[in-house]
């Protein structure tokens, strides 16, 4: 006769547990390795997301700033001209850029030019080669480039954003269309668009003459 003791009731009960086959073990990696892919990817989207907006409201609040300098610029000029950027040579810059030249006389306007000059130039430069992504900057020296001007907005998606205005026995003014986007390609309908038209405050009323045609 064989007497059971514990240990062989331990051993018994062992015997009878059965553990998790390599399939079933496979299965369960498998759907977690899905469940945090999921996860993974919901939280690369969110970032992404964000980091968009806060770029987007990053551009929106440069071309309002630029807008503003712009418009103190335009109100204490006597006159202005738009043309197309052109290089020491004088010959157009390719991708076309344009500039707008402003005659501000020293001491017109506090804060506007620098000591013993005459004029503010605002450009726009095509970035990488560009002819939907350029960017604006401002110089009160007499060449505007990247190299000599300080930056003020990027992602503005056209080169002319500047155009003359005059009536008869008004002030000469600038009309301004800026717009900015940074996926004008993928998304055009993010596009943010400030218009406005300035005057020249220190210019005088127009009455016919050619000033207001250059």
């Amino acid at each position: 006769m064989v007497r059971s003791g514990p240990r062989s009731s331990v051993l018994r009960r062992v015997a009878g547990q059965a553990g998790y086959t390599l399939i079933e073990t496979l299965v369960v990696m498998s759907l977690l390795v899905i469940v945090i892919g999921a996860l993974a990817d919901g939280f690369t989207s969110a970032s992404k997301t964000e980091a968009d907006q806060t770029a987007r409201a990053d551009d929106q609040e440069a071309a309002r700033m630029a807008l503003e300098r712009m418009r103190k610029d335009i109100h204490c000029a006597s006159s202005a001209v738009v043309q197309q950027t052109v290089d020491s040579s004088g010959n157009p810059v390719v991708p076309t850029g344009y500039t707008l030249n402003l005659t501000v006389n020293p001491g017109q306007c506090v804060g506007v030019t620098a000591s013993a000059t005459d004029g503010v130039q605002w450009c726009t430069v095509s970035i990488g080669g560009s002819t939907t992504r350029y960017a604006l900057y401002r110089t009160v020296t007499t060449a505007c480039d990247a190299a000599d001007a300080v930056f003020q907005v990027d992602h503005v998606t056209q080169p002319n954003i500047w155009s003359k205005t005059c009536s008869a026995a008004l002030l000469e003014g600038i009309a301004i269309d800026l717009p900015v986007n940074r996926d004008i390609l993928t998304r055009p309908d993010r596009t943010y668009e400030l218009k406005d038209t300035i005057a020249l405050r220190n210019d005088t009323a127009n009455s016919g003459n050619a000033e207001c045609t250059s």
